[in-house]
């Protein structure tokens, strides 16, 4: 931490004044008092006028200073020549729960964006975010116009006193979830807006009810001709169906998908572990579509794994999970696209659905068991020593599992898969599960087969929301297509799959055998 920001804060934690935004309130207060000072250096020892100055040009915006005039003056020395920028981003640095802050090697890259594209008339929304780099940023384009906006009162404080004097800034007080910035168009824009919220006022209909799906559709509204959108989303955007299928669609048949590279793991921790996207999003039409990975290499994004494939093989596809397009060089999804099995989505087949919310403190000796992810190994569920609840039966029926239950795991850094028989007790699936529960046409044991083959792997893994911690979404599973065979058919090949685990396992069984032998005769031979 700098020096001098050390200090300061130590000045203002001494006054109970600790919070981010009581913190980031009161060096506004510093700032819009240092700029009426200007007018009037003379103030600036005595403690009474220049509290008295605070008091008239800032408490109608920010409320009453809550310490006295000595207080005050102490605060002022102490923030006065800090700079704003580098004082909110360390003291949001560590918000886990709050404003997501864009690292600076992600705005140098969208610096490089506009600098390559050398647009006119440029839009950052909810600026804020990217306070890492965004002064560089602005100061490389003198000659642009640049709107920025926010929806929060300090923040469009805090960018009216950074870049108020910019005579190519325009500083909007709008949000990006509803009508805005009305009859504006762009030729660049660049967005990061919230993930998977839910706006409670909406001034129209959207295609979605979440904001990252509100924001790329407002923000599309606002490009011109030849305007390009850059946007980062959440991946359950490039898979999720329903409204995002909507949205999807919505984009293919109004503008042109550029590019879709994944980020890199972590590039907005600690607020989210979720795994994003850029989206470069042009109005005009173009014959490729660029894929691939950014890699962050000496502070600095590089593209890796980066594919061209053509703008109608791209619309051909029902979604945008390019680890799949990334992947379709391997052979065995190669001949998984291309073959002529029938292929059926799971939520046809079966029914689909998470296992029960069950904290530690819910733990207790119960008559309810309760399967994990830990019970599970090597494709098969070890049904001793489960934990347990003690539950009304018919309040957990709904999560009760029944013989032919495919268990898959949805949580963890290990994608698990096991195959549910009933025991002679009740047992029920963790929230850390999905379960499928299949129909006349399929066997839990031929799908779990699925799962688990290089294929299956590679499509459940590209419905992956998380980065290191999987998080997988059952409404999303749902849409995972499986090949369909005859049961007659199905049922052979888990016949021929048991007996041959089954000549495995008694093979591994002698040869452990053998070599504890061996290897005993050996020792006794040492003594």
């Amino acid at each position: 931490m700098h020096t001098n920001i050390d200090q300061a804060l130590n000045v203002l934690y001494q006054r109970q004044i600790s919070s981010r935004e009581q913190l980031l309130k009161e060096m506004l207060r510093v700032k819009m008092t240092l700029e009426k000072l200007e007018e009037n250096r003379s103030i600036l020892s005595d403690h009474e006028q220049l509290f008295q100055l605070m008091k008239k040009n800032t408490e109608d915006e920010l409320g009453f200073f809550p310490a006295d005039r000595d207080d005050f003056f102490d605060i002022f020395e102490a923030l006065k020549d800090i700079d704003l920028i580098d004082y909110t981003l360390e003291i949001y640095k560590n918000d886990r729960m709050g404003m997501v802050i864009a690292p600076i090697y992600l705005s140098k890259y969208i610096s490089e964006r506009i600098n390559k594209l050398k647009p006119e008339k440029i839009l950052i929304t909810e600026a804020e975010k990217h306070l890492s780099g965004l002064r560089e940023m602005i100061n490389r384009i003198p000659e642009a116009e640049v709107t920025l906006t926010t929806q929060y009162k300090p923040m469009h404080i805090l960018l009216q006193l950074v870049f108020g004097t910019y005579k190519n800034i325009s500083i909007r007080f709008e949000s990006i979830y509803t009508n805005c910035l009305q009859d504006e168009k762009f030729d660049y824009i660049y967005s990061l807006p919230a993930f998977g919220q839910k706006p409670d006022e909406l001034s129209k209909e959207f295609l979605t009810r979440e904001s990252d799906g509100i924001a790329t559709e407002n923000m599309l509204d606002h490009l011109n001709r030849q305007g390009t959108l850059d946007i980062i989303v959440p991946a359950k955007i490039t898979f999720a169906g329903s409204e995002y299928e909507k949205l999807r669609s919505f984009i293919t048949e109004n503008y042109h998908m550029e590019n879709i590279y994944i980020l890199p793991e972590g590039t907005f921790r600690p607020t989210t572990a979720v795994k994003t996207y850029l989206f470069s999003i042009a109005s005009e039409g173009k014959d490729e579509v660029k894929i691939g990975t950014f890699q962050l290499n000496q502070k600095a994004l590089e593209i890796i794994d980066q594919k061209l494939i053509s703008t109608k093989e791209f619309l051909s596809h029902e979604d945008w999970r390019i680890e799949l397009l990334l992947a379709e060089d391997d052979e065995n999804i190669q001949r998984f696209n291309s073959s002529h099995l029938k292929k059926v989505k799971l939520k046809d087949i079966a029914e689909v659905f998470r296992g029960k919310s069950i904290l530690k403190k819910d733990l207790s000796l119960g008559s309810i068991s309760v399967l994990n992810i830990s019970n599970i190994e090597n494709g098969a569920i070890d049904y001793r020593d489960l934990d347990t609840i003690d539950e009304e039966e018919r309040k957990v029926k709904r999560y009760e599992l029944v013989t032919g239950d495919v268990v898959l795991s949805c949580r963890g850094t290990a994608i698990k898969s096991a195959v549910f028989e009933t025991q002679d007790k009740t047992i029920i699936a963790s929230a850390n599960l999905i379960v499928i529960r299949p129909k006349e046409k399929a066997k839990g044991e031929f799908i779990k087969i699925f799962f688990e083959s290089p294929v299956g792997l590679a499509i459940i893994k590209s419905f992956q929301r998380g980065t290191t911690v999987m998080n997988i979404n059952y409404a999303d599973i749902m849409e995972m297509e499986i090949p369909l065979l005859p049961i007659n058919k199905q049922q052979e090949l888990i016949n021929q799959y048991n007996e041959e685990l089954k000549v495995y396992q008694e093979t591994i069984k002698k040869a452990e055998g053998r070599w504890l032998s061996i290897k005993n005769n050996i020792y006794q031979e040492l003594t």
